[in-house]
Protein backbone atom coordinates (compact mmCIF):
# COMPACT_ATOMS: atom_id res chain seq x y z
CA UNK A 1 0.00 0.00 0.00
CA UNK A 2 1.44 3.36 -1.00
CA UNK A 3 2.39 5.50 1.95
CA UNK A 4 -0.05 8.89 1.37
CA UNK A 5 -2.56 6.73 2.14
CA UNK A 6 -1.42 5.48 5.53
CA UNK A 7 -3.38 7.23 8.59
CA UNK A 8 -4.38 9.95 6.37
CA UNK A 9 -8.21 9.18 7.82
CA UNK A 10 -10.52 12.06 8.54
CA UNK A 11 -11.59 10.81 11.60
CA UNK A 12 -15.27 11.19 11.31
CA UNK A 13 -16.45 10.38 14.98
CA UNK A 14 -18.30 14.16 14.94
CA UNK A 15 -21.26 11.42 13.62
CA UNK A 16 -23.97 12.17 16.08
CA UNK A 17 -27.01 11.13 14.66
CA UNK A 18 -27.49 15.12 13.81
CA UNK A 19 -28.10 15.61 9.57
CA UNK A 20 -24.67 18.14 8.86
CA UNK A 21 -24.15 18.03 4.85
CA UNK A 22 -20.67 19.47 3.99
CA UNK A 23 -21.22 21.10 0.94
CA UNK A 24 -16.79 21.31 0.48
CA UNK A 25 -14.95 18.29 -0.70
CA UNK A 26 -12.20 17.79 1.84
CA UNK A 27 -10.18 16.04 -0.41
CA UNK A 28 -10.37 14.73 -3.65
CA UNK A 29 -9.19 11.72 -6.07
CA UNK A 30 -6.78 14.04 -7.84
CA UNK A 31 -5.19 14.38 -4.78
CA UNK A 32 -4.30 11.02 -3.46
CA UNK A 33 -3.57 10.06 -7.17
CA UNK A 34 -6.24 7.61 -7.65
CA UNK A 35 -7.68 5.99 -10.66
CA UNK A 36 -11.40 7.19 -10.66
CA UNK A 37 -14.18 8.11 -12.91
CA UNK A 38 -16.28 11.31 -11.97
CA UNK A 39 -20.16 10.94 -12.33
CA UNK A 40 -23.55 12.84 -12.26
CA UNK A 41 -26.31 9.95 -11.63
CA UNK A 42 -30.25 10.89 -11.98
CA UNK A 43 -32.81 10.31 -9.60
CA UNK A 44 -36.13 9.03 -10.71
CA UNK A 45 -37.30 12.54 -9.40
CA UNK A 46 -34.76 14.13 -11.48
CA UNK A 47 -31.97 15.41 -9.23
CA UNK A 48 -28.74 14.92 -9.97
CA UNK A 49 -25.90 12.92 -7.63
CA UNK A 50 -22.71 13.44 -7.67
CA UNK A 51 -20.28 10.50 -7.48
CA UNK A 52 -17.02 8.90 -7.62
CA UNK A 53 -15.87 5.54 -8.88
CA UNK A 54 -12.54 4.20 -7.60
CA UNK A 55 -11.35 1.63 -9.96
CA UNK A 56 -9.23 -1.40 -8.59
CA UNK A 57 -5.27 -0.52 -8.34
CA UNK A 58 -2.42 -2.86 -9.32
CA UNK A 59 -3.13 -6.30 -10.57
CA UNK A 60 -5.82 -7.32 -8.51
CA UNK A 61 -9.74 -7.19 -9.61
CA UNK A 62 -12.25 -9.09 -7.69
CA UNK A 63 -14.72 -7.85 -10.21
CA UNK A 64 -16.88 -6.79 -7.07
CA UNK A 65 -18.11 -3.45 -6.59
CA UNK A 66 -18.59 -1.79 -3.33
CA UNK A 67 -20.86 1.36 -2.97
CA UNK A 68 -20.36 3.45 0.26
CA UNK A 69 -23.57 4.75 1.65
CA UNK A 70 -22.40 7.02 5.17
CA UNK A 71 -23.82 8.51 7.56
CA UNK A 72 -25.55 11.79 8.54
CA UNK A 73 -22.51 14.33 7.90
CA UNK A 74 -19.81 16.06 5.96
CA UNK A 75 -19.83 14.17 2.46
CA UNK A 76 -17.97 11.19 0.36
CA UNK A 77 -14.60 13.08 0.87
CA UNK A 78 -15.07 12.43 4.50
CA UNK A 79 -14.58 8.80 3.17
CA UNK A 80 -11.69 8.66 0.03
CA UNK A 81 -9.22 7.39 2.17
CA UNK A 82 -11.12 3.97 3.09
CA UNK A 83 -12.59 3.61 0.19
CA UNK A 84 -9.14 4.03 -1.56
CA UNK A 85 -7.78 1.14 0.61
CA UNK A 86 -10.59 -0.77 -0.42
CA UNK A 87 -10.01 -0.18 -4.57
CA UNK A 88 -6.11 -1.02 -3.85
CA UNK A 89 -7.39 -4.45 -2.53
CA UNK A 90 -9.12 -5.31 -5.43
CA UNK A 91 -12.67 -3.79 -5.51
CA UNK A 92 -14.23 -1.44 -7.29
CA UNK A 93 -15.74 1.32 -4.72
CA UNK A 94 -18.51 3.62 -5.30
CA UNK A 95 -18.54 6.86 -3.47
CA UNK A 96 -21.32 9.24 -3.92
CA UNK A 97 -23.45 11.91 -1.65
CA UNK A 98 -27.09 11.96 -0.84
CA UNK A 99 -29.04 14.88 -2.56
CA UNK A 100 -27.95 18.36 -0.13
CA UNK A 101 -24.71 17.03 0.44
CA UNK A 102 -21.30 17.55 -1.74
CA UNK A 103 -21.53 18.26 -5.33
CA UNK A 104 -25.34 16.72 -5.42
CA UNK A 105 -28.31 18.69 -5.83
CA UNK A 106 -30.05 20.78 -3.35
CA UNK A 107 -32.68 19.34 -0.41
CA UNK A 108 -33.64 21.57 1.88
CA UNK A 109 -33.80 19.38 5.37
CA UNK A 110 -34.42 19.73 9.12
CA UNK A 111 -31.01 18.68 11.13
CA UNK A 112 -33.78 17.10 14.09
CA UNK A 113 -34.63 14.64 11.55
CA UNK A 114 -32.75 11.20 11.55
CA UNK A 115 -32.74 10.68 7.91
CA UNK A 116 -34.84 11.35 4.99
CA UNK A 117 -36.56 8.55 2.72
CA UNK A 118 -35.77 10.26 -0.66
CA UNK A 119 -32.03 9.30 0.91
CA UNK A 120 -32.88 5.50 -0.52
CA UNK A 121 -34.07 6.81 -3.43
CA UNK A 122 -30.96 8.00 -3.88
CA UNK A 123 -29.08 4.84 -2.93
CA UNK A 124 -31.29 3.24 -4.94
CA UNK A 125 -30.50 5.43 -8.17
CA UNK A 126 -26.88 4.96 -7.85
CA UNK A 127 -27.17 1.11 -7.20
CA UNK A 128 -29.20 0.84 -10.52
CA UNK A 129 -26.80 3.10 -12.21
CA UNK A 130 -23.71 0.39 -10.95
CA UNK A 131 -25.59 -2.35 -12.22
CA UNK A 132 -25.62 -1.16 -16.06
CA UNK A 133 -22.89 0.52 -15.93
CA UNK A 134 -19.63 -0.95 -13.79
CA UNK A 135 -19.51 -4.80 -15.46
CA UNK A 136 -18.87 -6.26 -12.42
CA UNK A 137 -19.92 -9.66 -11.17
CA UNK A 138 -20.88 -8.98 -8.04
CA UNK A 139 -22.72 -5.52 -6.14
CA UNK A 140 -22.29 -4.87 -2.80
CA UNK A 141 -23.19 -2.19 0.08
CA UNK A 142 -21.38 -0.35 2.56
CA UNK A 143 -23.77 1.39 5.29
CA UNK A 144 -22.36 3.35 7.84
CA UNK A 145 -24.47 4.42 10.73
CA UNK A 146 -27.49 6.46 8.99
CA UNK A 147 -26.36 4.91 6.09
CA UNK A 148 -27.05 1.14 7.52
CA UNK A 149 -31.07 2.55 7.45
CA UNK A 150 -30.87 3.39 3.62
CA UNK A 151 -29.18 0.07 2.93
CA UNK A 152 -32.02 -1.76 4.53
CA UNK A 153 -34.99 -0.30 3.03
CA UNK A 154 -33.12 -0.60 -0.35
CA UNK A 155 -33.36 -4.31 0.79
CA UNK A 156 -37.38 -3.71 0.00
CA UNK A 157 -36.31 -2.97 -3.85
CA UNK A 158 -33.13 -4.72 -4.93
CA UNK A 159 -31.18 -7.84 -3.75
CA UNK A 160 -27.60 -7.39 -3.59
CA UNK A 161 -24.76 -10.11 -2.84
CA UNK A 162 -23.94 -8.80 -0.37
CA UNK A 163 -24.09 -5.99 2.98
CA UNK A 164 -21.21 -4.99 4.84
CA UNK A 165 -22.54 -2.92 7.85
CA UNK A 166 -21.20 -0.57 11.16
CA UNK A 167 -22.60 1.51 13.24
CA UNK A 168 -26.01 -0.27 12.35
CA UNK A 169 -29.71 1.15 13.49
CA UNK A 170 -31.55 -1.73 13.63
CA UNK A 171 -34.73 0.03 14.90
CA UNK A 172 -34.49 3.89 14.68
CA UNK A 173 -37.01 4.23 17.61
CA UNK A 174 -34.50 2.83 19.98
CA UNK A 175 -31.91 5.35 18.43
CA UNK A 176 -34.44 8.68 19.09
CA UNK A 177 -34.62 7.43 22.40
CA UNK A 178 -31.14 7.00 23.36
CA UNK A 179 -30.72 10.52 21.58
CA UNK A 180 -33.30 11.79 23.46
CA UNK A 181 -32.10 10.83 27.24
CA UNK A 182 -28.11 11.52 26.18
CA UNK A 183 -28.58 14.67 24.87
CA UNK A 184 -31.76 16.19 25.84
CA UNK A 185 -32.52 15.96 21.58
CA UNK A 186 -35.64 15.08 20.12
CA UNK A 187 -34.97 13.54 16.73
CA UNK A 188 -37.78 13.14 13.95
CA UNK A 189 -38.31 9.84 12.34
CA UNK A 190 -40.50 9.28 9.00
CA UNK A 191 -42.49 6.98 9.24
CA UNK A 192 -41.04 4.10 7.17
CA UNK A 193 -39.01 3.96 10.34
CA UNK A 194 -40.94 1.69 12.29
CA UNK A 195 -40.14 -1.13 9.26
CA UNK A 196 -36.98 -1.60 9.46
CA UNK A 197 -36.41 -3.89 11.91
CA UNK A 198 -38.23 -6.39 10.65
CA UNK A 199 -36.48 -6.28 6.97
CA UNK A 200 -32.82 -6.90 8.73
CA UNK A 201 -34.26 -9.72 10.44
CA UNK A 202 -36.07 -11.38 7.78
CA UNK A 203 -33.53 -10.58 4.74
CA UNK A 204 -31.41 -13.56 3.38
CA UNK A 205 -29.01 -11.13 2.14
CA UNK A 206 -25.36 -12.05 3.63
CA UNK A 207 -24.69 -9.81 6.33
CA UNK A 208 -20.83 -8.69 7.42
CA UNK A 209 -21.62 -6.53 10.53
CA UNK A 210 -18.63 -4.36 12.61
CA UNK A 211 -19.73 -2.88 15.96
CA UNK A 212 -17.49 -0.99 18.49
CA UNK A 213 -17.07 -2.07 22.32
CA UNK A 214 -17.70 1.22 23.29
CA UNK A 215 -20.67 2.62 20.86
CA UNK A 216 -24.12 3.33 23.31
CA UNK A 217 -25.80 3.55 20.88
CA UNK A 218 -25.73 0.91 17.93
CA UNK A 219 -24.19 -2.04 19.75
CA UNK A 220 -22.35 -5.10 20.17
CA UNK A 221 -25.86 -6.52 21.64
CA UNK A 222 -27.82 -5.56 18.42
CA UNK A 223 -25.48 -6.34 16.06
CA UNK A 224 -24.81 -10.07 17.26
CA UNK A 225 -28.54 -10.65 17.91
CA UNK A 226 -29.27 -9.86 13.94
CA UNK A 227 -25.87 -11.90 13.18
CA UNK A 228 -27.69 -14.94 15.01
CA UNK A 229 -31.23 -14.85 13.38
CA UNK A 230 -29.84 -16.04 10.01
CA UNK A 231 -26.97 -17.81 8.29
CA UNK A 232 -24.87 -16.04 6.18
CA UNK A 233 -24.41 -13.27 8.69
CA UNK A 234 -20.71 -12.96 10.72
CA UNK A 235 -20.82 -10.27 13.61
CA UNK A 236 -16.91 -8.88 14.27
CA UNK A 237 -16.45 -6.98 17.14
CA UNK A 238 -13.22 -4.35 17.37
CA UNK A 239 -12.24 -1.94 20.72
CA UNK A 240 -13.57 1.29 19.99
CA UNK A 241 -16.69 3.79 19.42
CA UNK A 242 -19.30 4.72 16.76
CA UNK A 243 -17.63 4.29 13.31
CA UNK A 244 -14.30 3.77 14.49
CA UNK A 245 -13.75 -0.12 12.87
CA UNK A 246 -11.16 1.56 10.22
CA UNK A 247 -8.95 2.81 12.76
CA UNK A 248 -9.12 0.48 15.29
CA UNK A 249 -9.01 -2.33 12.78
CA UNK A 250 -5.23 -1.52 11.49
CA UNK A 251 -2.18 -3.07 12.05
CA UNK A 252 0.11 -3.01 9.12
CA UNK A 253 -1.60 -0.01 7.31
CA UNK A 254 -4.57 1.62 7.70
CA UNK A 255 -7.65 -0.38 8.18
CA UNK A 256 -5.75 -3.26 7.17
CA UNK A 257 -7.56 -5.76 9.01
CA UNK A 258 -11.05 -4.23 8.43
CA UNK A 259 -10.40 -5.06 4.59
CA UNK A 260 -9.16 -8.39 4.94
CA UNK A 261 -12.19 -9.36 7.22
CA UNK A 262 -14.28 -7.86 4.20
CA UNK A 263 -12.07 -9.99 1.61
CA UNK A 264 -12.48 -13.32 4.05
CA UNK A 265 -16.60 -12.55 4.20
CA UNK A 266 -16.79 -12.62 0.57
CA UNK A 267 -15.11 -15.15 0.28
CA UNK A 268 -16.24 -17.35 2.79
CA UNK A 269 -20.31 -16.57 1.24
CA UNK A 270 -18.55 -17.62 -2.49
CA UNK A 271 -18.30 -13.47 -3.57
CA UNK A 272 -14.82 -12.53 -3.39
Amino acid sequence: MKNYILFTCMFCCFYGFSLKPDRGYKSHPDSLGLNYESHRIKTTDQLELQAWVLNPIGDLNRETSIILAYGDAGNMSYWLNQAAILSQSGYSVILFDYRGFGESSNFEMDENQLYYDEFTADLKAVYSWTKSNVKNKKIGVWGLSMGTIMTGFLLNEVTPDFLILEGLVVNPMNIQKKIEEAKGKKLVLPKSSQKLNEIYVNTKVPLLIFSGTDDQFTTVADANLLADMQKDRTSLVFQGGHLQGFQSMSKEYFGDQYVKSISAFLIKIKVG
